[in-house]
């Protein structure tokens, strides 16, 4: 008994804490900004010029296939996500000043809420939303061409006016 009693004492007792290591002295390197291996206008026609057009068709066409609507979900989702990465400087001219901007964050910020709410909308395969969502994504990035970029398209980047879309498939 005295021996379970010596044994439970000693496993209750409170270790010393290690003394620190002398590496943990050494200065951290700063991790380096993170940024776009291409321009924001690259971004902008690739993920969402490529997105919005089949996110608007869904007022007038909506889709009859649910393997229709999940394509309007992967377009929502790259609204979404393009919404996030333009907050990202690119290699553009303009990249690194538009986003230190406050205004350029608050409109990537709503472009990804709309691509969050059209993909609720397509998981409910509400094709009524998808008006007022569109006319949101207009306006929005419209307002955001006018402070930041009215010369459209720029840098002769431009999406494929024929790239793989059918609306209502």
């Amino acid at each position: 008994m005295l021996a379970v009693g010596a044994f439970a004492l000693a496993a209750c007792e409170q270790k010393k804490p290690a003394a620190p290591e002398a590496a943990s002295t050494a200065p951290v390197a700063a991790t380096p900004a993170l940024t776009l291996p291409v321009s924001i206008n690259a971004v902008m026609v690739s993920l969402v010029d490529h997105s919005s057009d089949p996110i608007f068709d869904v007022a007038t066409k909506p889709p009859r296939t649910d393997d229709a609507w999940r394509d309007v979900e992967y377009h929502s989702y790259q609204m979404a996500v393009a919404g996030k990465l333009i907050q990202l400087a690119g290699t553009g001219p303009g990249d690194a000043a538009w986003v230190a901007t406050p205004e350029w964050k608050a409109f990537s910020e709503q472009l990804s809420a709309h691509g969050m709410e059209a993909l609720k909308l397509a998981q409910a395969k509400d094709a009524k939303g998808f008006e007022a969502v569109g006319n949101k994504i207009i306006d929005d990035c419209e307002a955001c061409h006018m402070k930041f970029k009215p010369d459209i398209p720029s840098m002769k980047i431009m999406h494929k006016p024929d790239f793989p879309h059918k609306p209502g498939t």
